[in-house]
């Protein structure tokens, strides 16, 4: 975030309408997914796959290209004009991506394939949709990207990556190019694709995947290890930042496929740009966490917003306090929050230790180039991580002020989530604004994605209360999107 320089059934968007009336040849592109899948009974697949390792992984991967294609077969027709779906003309193969960057060639197992024809180092690292003979291939080495985060994130991992996958696929046979459309866009298509499918394995209707809720929510925090990095330019943009992505398939889940390969679907907007100055880029976007909590600054920020945004609906919004303690005196969903907003006194408390652990709650991704090994960093600064948490806090202290209504219940948090993601929309603009004493940096939204999937539903947070990081993470992007008056 950074400062620039120079029982009531009434809702926000009643009171407001009230107020009113007065691809590329090689799509190469890893996506994560996590939580042990819960394997029914079923024979793992038999298909063909050029290098078959047979290890476990080898065989996961198997399953999840199987399940993926038959979800294709039954929904192909739907976007299809009633098609069937043209099965993969290409082959499977499987690499040892640490063999490739060790000879920089590829190995006779996969001389075939024609992407690596062309470039063998671009598998390392990597699982890839090759459009030149419509084949699918992958890097099995286990400290390499998919199987590490496979690893750390569980094996769900590995049908959301081929998901995607093959959501290029079948990009490829309904037309769609990177001649029509930017990459970011094709990119963001295929994890609408994934998240199409993972539906149905919520569901029970994968035959090798059974994923949980819980097990998609860990799931979406390995998605966002897989992030563009913050773009020195916007040609340096091309899977999107983890709020772009983490929405797509947020979106493919609550919509289905005829959604994602809707005409609609691209007039969406992304978020991702590059930093504004090398000041910027020098922090990483980031203000100290002391200069954060100053009296005024970043915090009495949401205050104006909130101030503004009580005129739309001839409201008028009390300046919310900010204290530092313990617990809560009174309004949250658990007694050991360590954060949270009192309605009896119009106070946002939060613990220091807290506030502390929410700014360095950020886990990037390393990757050794000598050898392709992937690590996790954990414990990285993000400011707007804990920005998020206290926008929520706001957003509660909007919902009590503005509509007396509930803000300890599953309505009351996904309610200030979604007001959250209005007032991210707020202040996410590129350079200076006298309207704006703070601004987003480059990867402040995805330390609010962040925040929203890991850091809001414990329990000294505001608690899940019954809520999936899914949920929270659509009411962010409904708010985002779509303004106040969408939230309920």
């Amino acid at each position: 975030m950074t400062p620039t320089r120079s029982r009531h059934t009434r809702s926000f968007a009643a009171l407001l309408g009230a107020a009113m009336a007065a691809l590329m040849l090689v799509t190469a592109c890893t996506t994560v997914i996590d939580g042990t899948p819960i394997t029914s009974a079923v024979k793992n697949a038999d298909l063909p796959v050029q290098g078959d390792s047979h290890t476990p992984f080898d065989t996961q991967v198997k399953n999840a290209i199987s399940d993926v294609t038959a979800f294709w077969r039954a929904s192909y027709p739907s976007v299809a004009k009633g098609a069937a779906f043209p099965e993969l003309k290409g082959k499977l193969y499987s690499v040892d991506g640490q063999e490739v960057l060790r000879t920089e060639k590829a190995p006779a197992s996969s001389a075939g394939e024609k992407c690596m024809q062309r470039r063998a180092l671009f598998v390392v690292d990597n699982a890839a949709y090759c459009q030149i003979d419509d084949s699918i291939i992958w890097d099995r080495s286990p400290k390499h990207l998919v199987p590490a985060l496979a690893d750390s994130f569980g094996g769900a991992v590995i049908p959301l990556v081929f998901a995607h996958e093959v959501g290029h696929a079948i990009q490829q046979r309904l037309g769609i190019s990177d001649a029509q459309h930017k990459l970011l866009y094709l990119e963001s298509q295929a994890d609408c694709a994934a998240g199409a499918f993972l539906a149905t394995a919520l569901v029970g209707k994968a035959p090798h995947f059974h994923i949980t809720s819980g097990q998609l929510d860990q799931a979406l925090e390995g998605f966002l290890q897989i992030r563009d990095s913050t773009p020195e330019s916007p040609a340096d943009i091309s899977h999107g930042n983890g709020f772009d992505r983490v929405s797509a398939v947020g979106d493919g889940i609550a919509n289905g496929v005829t959604y994602c390969f809707s005409d609609s679907y691209f007039n969406r907007t992304f978020t991702e740009r590059p930093y504004v100055d090398d000041k910027d880029y020098a922090s990483g976007g980031n203000i100290p966490l002391a200069e954060f909590l100053k009296a005024g600054g970043a915090l009495g920020d949401l205050n104006r917003f909130w101030k503004q945004a009580g005129t739309t609906i001839n409201s008028t919004f009390d300046d919310v306090k900010v204290i530092v303690a313990d617990h809560p005196k009174c309004g949250s969903a658990d007694p050991a929050s360590e954060m949270g907003y009192c309605p009896d006194d119009n106070t946002v408390y939060y613990s220091s230790s807290f506030a502390k652990l929410a700014y360095y709650s950020m886990t990037d991704r390393a990757i050794d180039r000598a050898t392709g090994d992937v690590s996790l960093v954990e414990n990285q600064p993000g400011d707007f991580a804990l920005g998020m948490l206290f926008a929520i806090s706001w957003g509660m202290a909007a919902r009590h002020q503005f509509f007396q209504r509930p803000i300890d219940d599953r309505d009351g948090l996904l309610s200030a989530i979604c007001y959250s993601g209005a007032y991210a929309k707020d202040i996410n603009i590129q350079g200076g604004s006298t309207n704006h004493p703070f601004i987003l940096s480059p990867p402040d939204m995805d330390e609010a994605t962040s925040a929203v999937l890991n850091l809001v539903g414990l329990t000294t947070a505001f608690g899940a209360r019954g809520t999936t990081g899914v949920e929270r993470i659509q009411s962010f992007v409904t708010g985002y999107g779509n303004g106040l008056s969408a939230c309920k």
